[in-house]
């Protein structure tokens, strides 16, 4: 299956309709990651730093060296 093909695109935008609900509800000092293990992690990790960089919140970290996103739900 594609990851940036017309049929990726739709179980990726549920995906981060549900990352944003999640962002919401968790408490504060909570964090949420997310890492790329897909067949193609190297591929997958570009498509999502690029959405990342210009669609979501600016608190999240990248994470080169792991392939990862980091969000961490601040106490104040």
């Amino acid at each position: 299956m594609s990851l940036t093909g017309s049929f990726g695109l739709g179980p990726q935008l549920t995906a981060m309709r549900y990352v944003r609900k999640w962002m919401k509800e968790i408490p504060a000092g909570d964090s949420i990651c997310l890492r790329c293990e897909s067949t193609v992690p190297d591929k997958q990790f570009r498509i999502w730093k690029k959405w990342f960089e210009t669609r979501e919140d600016i608190n999240w970290e990248i994470s080169e060296e792991n392939k990862s996103f980091f969000f961490y739900k601040k106490r104040w």
